[in-house]
């Protein structure tokens, strides 16, 4: 059935069961996708390098893969090459992009914004039609155009990505998955992230502080369980952003109960011993 715009609007079920591939499995936000997925779903993890080799932190505390045993499997996949995101998105219910490359131009458009164009188109070559993307969050990037001043800043305003590469490159991808969406009837869930840390770490002081859009790596992967499984009703737009951050007292970001509503998703953690500072005993 097709809407105004030509765009697709027939309702599917949610993705219960199946088979799901993950691109850039290697990454600890895919990791973490992984680790939720991995008793509901069989998995296909596909990166342009064998697992593995990724045995170095992104940063303190960041997971690394874990191995790979059946009925789950590991494939090598360029995502800038087509004919490979095609080959490895055949035969799945879903598919996830976790793909990123930050500091290199070049790479970074082809891997950032390519990339994404090849898993949408691969999507609707196949007729999958649920894709999780993920990014970095693009309201505030500590520039003189975007929400740093703000408050409440809710899932749905508009994104600054600035002139950063990482920020634009990974912009222009999710409008690219945007534009599929609506034209194709695709559901997509984008995730959008900032800092991460554990939950705990021994070494933080009490009420040391944090940054006012961190994620616990603990509240990192289960929104994916909860995408794949959320109705088609979820998706009000063809292409849903969502802040995917801890619960954190600054006010900033979190300001909508979008996750809570539409995913049936809300973060566990929230970091209370970093913005809670020791009461001072007085002595009289």
């Amino acid at each position: 059935m097709l809407g105004s715009g030509g765009r697709v609007t027939a309702s599917m079920p949610p993705v219960l069961e199946g088979r799901v591939a993950i691109f850039g499995a290697a990454g600890p936000v895919a990791v973490m996708a992984a680790e939720s997925l991995r008793p509901h779903y069989t998995l296909r993890l596909c990166d342009v390098r064998p697992l593995a080799q990724r045995t170095v932190e992104q940063s303190a505390g960041a997971p690394l893969p874990a191995p790979v045993t059946p009925p789950h499997e590991e494939q090598l996949v360029d995502i800038t090459s087509y004919t490979q995101v095609l080959e490895a998105a055949r035969g799945m219910d879903a598919l996830i992009n976790c793909t990123v490359v930050r500091p290199h131009l070049e790479a970074a458009f082809l891997v950032n914004t390519i990339g994404a164009y090849h898993v949408a188109r691969a999507a609707v070559e196949l007729g999958i039609r649920r894709i999780i993307h993920t990014g970095p969050q693009l309201v505030i990037a500590e520039h003189q155009a975007d929400y740093w001043h703000d408050f409440d800043v809710h899932d749905d305003v508009p994104e600054r990505p600035g002139g950063n590469l990482y920020g634009l490159s990974k912009y222009l991808g999710s409008e690219i998955m945007r534009r599929f969406a609506e034209r194709h009837g695709l559901e997509v869930a984008a995730f959008v992230y900032a800092h991460f840390r554990p939950a705990e770490r021994p070494s933080d002081a009490d009420g040391s502080g944090l940054y006012a859009f961190t994620t616990a790596w603990e509240d990192t992967g289960t929104p994916f369980l909860a995408a794949l499984r959320a109705p088609s009703e979820a998706f009000e737009r063809p292409l849903e952003l969502f802040h995917i951050a801890s619960r954190l007292p600054h006010g900033k970001i979190g300001g909508s109960d979008k996750t809570q509503r539409l995913l049936g998703w809300a973060p566990e953690h929230d970091f209370a011993r970093l913005w809670h500072r020791p009461s001072a005993v007085r002595k009289l």
